[in-house]
């Protein structure tokens, strides 16, 4: 199987203000999301396909790499992740990428295929925190990976 991991996450500065600790994990998305599919592929290029052909495929937010000042629970993950490829050797885990909120909900707004995926939930969850006037959509960020 070729699972997508990752956190939502939130701050409450703004970006001139953010520190390391600036950012939190509200949300992990591994229970929501059952594996990839075409939602996870053209917004960050995460599939088997995608990640296995020698041509990537055009993303909205593909090979970012990880968020600056990343929260906690996503230091402590690829803390784990570290340590599991430190004994077991890297290829299982990559594809590290982030998107703002703003990009999201277009691209949500733009794709009807959204709302039948596994993705509609956790759009859904990131819409109810982003329509709490403290977290503005640069205030609020999706950052995910592969797992298989």
């Amino acid at each position: 199987m070729f699972w997508i991991d990752g956190w939502v996450e939130v701050t409450r500065m703004l970006p001139s203000e953010e520190d390391e600790h600036a950012w939190q994990g509200v949300l992990r998305v591994l229970p929501l999301i059952d594996g990839a599919d075409e939602i996870s592929e053209q917004l960050f290029g995460l599939s088997r396909a995608a990640v296995t052909t020698s041509e990537p495929l055009e993303a909205v937010a593909a090979r970012r790499g990880i968020p600056p000042n990343p929260s906690a629970e996503l230091r402590a993950d690829l803390d784990r992740i570290a340590e599991h490829e430190r004994r077991h050797g890297p290829g299982e885990l990559g594809g590290y990428t982030h998107a703002s909120w703003t990009e999201l909900s277009a691209f949500r707004d733009s794709c009807p295929a959204v709302r039948s995926s596994d993705w509609a939930t956790v759009f859904d969850i990131m819409d109810r925190i982003a329509s709490d006037e403290r977290f503005s959509s640069a205030r609020l960020r999706l950052a995910v990976w592969y797992e298989w």
